[in-house]
């Protein structure tokens, strides 16, 4: 009897999943290794969050391959900050990313800060513009490739030689870096350069590595 109760139960969550327009979809991504020693914090799926003084700051690095689809040159890595009071200055010069095809690098382009928000269509998380799309995608950022290269400063996106950039509250980045977006690479995320009230935090180092993940994403 418990057995087909729960053979009923199964059936009905994906008679709703499908009824409601939602479908598990299934890929690789470059998710983080583990919470570094010595720090607090949690990983969800691709998301790593790490509880700092006076802040908390989250990282996803961009890395897809979905069925063979995947994004192209230069790979996204998205961050958040939300201080818990107070304002909040970033160095983009000292955010740098490592993959296993060389040393680090420094991002070709920035975004931010901006306000994050999370598509029911989309597999990354955004920052900044939103491109509102039909069906199920890795990303809707509403920005092109051309713009991030060229560092189109018309759409909010800068070289990081300008310097020191500061926001107040939970915002948003996206720094891009020219190397190979794909999850069969490692990285190692270096975040250097944050102040908060006059204090610099110390960010441990990140180690991303591929791993296979479902989600629920929603469809027309």
């Amino acid at each position: 009897m418990y057995g087909q109760k729960t053979i009923l139960l199964v059936a009905c969550i994906i008679i709703f999943i499908a009824s409601s327009g939602c479908v598990p979809i299934k890929y690789n991504a470059s998710v983080p290794l583990e919470v570094p020693t010595g720090s607090i914090g949690k990983i969800s799926k691709q998301t790593i969050s790490l509880e700092l003084p006076e802040l908390t700051l989250s990282a996803q690095i961009q890395a897809y391959d979905w069925d063979g689809q995947y994004l192209l040159k230069p790979l996204g890595v998205w961050i958040e900050v939300n201080p818990r009071n107070g304002w909040v200055i970033l160095d983009p010069r000292l955010v740098m990313l490592k993959s296993d095809q060389g040393d680090y690098l420094k991002a070709v382009s920035f975004l931010g800060p901006s306000e994050s928000w999370h598509s029911p269509r989309a597999l990354a998380a955004g920052c900044g513009p939103r491109r509102f799309h039909s069906g199920i995608a890795i990303t809707n950022i509403a920005v092109s490739q051309e713009w991030v290269m060229q560092a189109n400063n018309a759409a909010g996106i800068f070289r990081p030689s300008i310097g020191p950039v500061t926001g107040e509250g939970q915002k948003c980045f996206m720094f891009w870096f020219d190397t190979d977006p794909m999850p069969n690479h490692s990285f190692v995320l270096a975040i250097d350069g944050i102040t908060i009230d006059g204090m610099k935090l110390s960010v441990p180092k990140i180690l991303f590595k591929e791993g296979s993940l479902t989600s629920v994403r929603s469809i027309p």
